[in-house]
């Protein structure tokens, strides 16, 4: 059964999506420039903020015009990805090659990075070609009006925000996002399972963002949990950085091996880029053993600290706090969605399903 939809909860949602279309907005000059990639990460942050907070909101949002923006915002989203993956490979390269002072191991790396530099400038005709699209088609334009003809009109219906099914909502949101992260704790100490841990960070990043849109309902008592999250994320996404320059190493050197010998009728000359290949490749496992360590050390401090365990009680407490106040919202005859309980340690979940390592296009990089 389709659940009402609360008019407070919808009023928040309007106002965090408004909140969330400047940020995007902002950073379009930077990227088309392509000058700092500070401007290009900015701008994938922005996307994935908004559409974390499009699907939250969904149901508040006219149909036609919802799946319009998310396949607007999705298409953005991927080719900005692809760009600033490449961008942050670069730079751990030009940072890895500062240290390299043997010539014969420079070799390989100069030609990995001057590969990295050829697939960003293809890339960036892409991301012009995704701005130009995202523009033309006026999904900003329109999201913006929407919003705010809705926030206008919620404002003259004198809706109050929050309410109670607001958190109501929002503490199932996050609860089901939680229990989706916690549900890989049984890979955290198998170094191994490359796949199940990168799907974690994704799961990670899917729990922080649905926080960060809620957050303001809770002042400060989500500070501690949100802090955990994105150092979860961010170490993962290291181990997950470091594995797919692992895997890619070895095709690299292949590709280039096919180019020398189709260019020059042999591929003697293709030797001199192992050396400093192999060197990139043992650095790169050394620094995922690391992030690695580092994160089974955080995930037990996070753990004996009871950070996910307090999240789960904030979500109830609040709830239960909101409905004690005895509001005559309360009890509003709306279909309450169920909020996850803290589960056991065999709790008989269903594991959400794990994807599987995508696969890079032509480089490894950043998720």
């Amino acid at each position: 059964m389709k659940l009402k939809i609360d008019e407070g909860y919808s009023l928040f949602g309007i106002e965090a999506l408004r909140q969330r279309v400047p940020a995007l907005t902002a950073q379009i000059a930077g990227v088309r420039a392509a000058e700092d990639i500070e401007a290009i990460h900015q701008m994938r942050v922005a996307t994935r903020r908004l559409r974390s907070a499009l699907t939250l909101f969904e149901e508040c949002l006219p149909r036609k015009r919802y799946a319009d923006w998310e396949t607007g915002i999705k298409d953005i989203t991927r080719a900005l990805g692809a760009a600033r993956d490449t961008d942050v490979q670069i730079e751990v390269l030009q940072h890895f090659l500062e240290g390299v002072a043997e010539s014969k191991l420079q070799v390989g790396i100069n030609r990995l990075l001057l590969r990295l530099k050829q697939d960003r400038e293809q890339l960036q005709i892409k991301v012009i070609k995704a701005l130009d699209e995202l523009q033309a088609g006026g999904i900003i334009e329109e999201m913006n009006q929407t919003l705010y003809e809705r926030l206008v009109q919620a404002r003259l219906d004198q809706i109050d925000s929050p309410s109670p099914d607001l958190y109501r909502r929002a503490a199932a949101a996050i609860n089901l996002r939680l229990e989706e992260f916690l549900a890989y704790d049984v890979y955290v100490h198998q170094p191994d399972r490359v796949t199940e841990l990168h799907a974690m960070r994704i799961a990670a990043k899917r729990l922080r963002y649905t926080m960060e849109v809620f957050a303001s309902l809770y002042e400060d008592n989500l500070k501690e949990s949100l802090k955990a999250v994105k150092d979860a994320q961010e170490i993962l996404g290291d181990i997950h950085d470091c594995d797919v320059w692992v895997q890619y190493l070895p095709q690299f050197l292949e590709e280039e091996r096919a180019r020398t010998l189709a260019y020059f009728g042999h591929a003697r000359s293709a030797q001199r880029f192992t050396p400093g290949i192999v060197l990139l490749q043992q650095n790169r496992q050394q620094v995922r053993n690391q992030r690695y360590e580092d994160f089974v050390k955080f995930w037990e401090r996070s753990q004996d600290k009871n950070v996910w365990n307090s999240l789960r009680e904030t979500m109830q407490m609040q709830v239960v706090e909101v409905i004690e106040l005895g509001s005559p919202e309360a009890d509003n005859g709306l279909e309450q969605p169920e909020i996850p309980s803290t589960p056991e340690a065999d709790n008989g979940l269903e594991q959400p399903e794990i994807p599987s390592t995508p696969e890079p296009e032509s480089t490894p990089g950043e998720t």
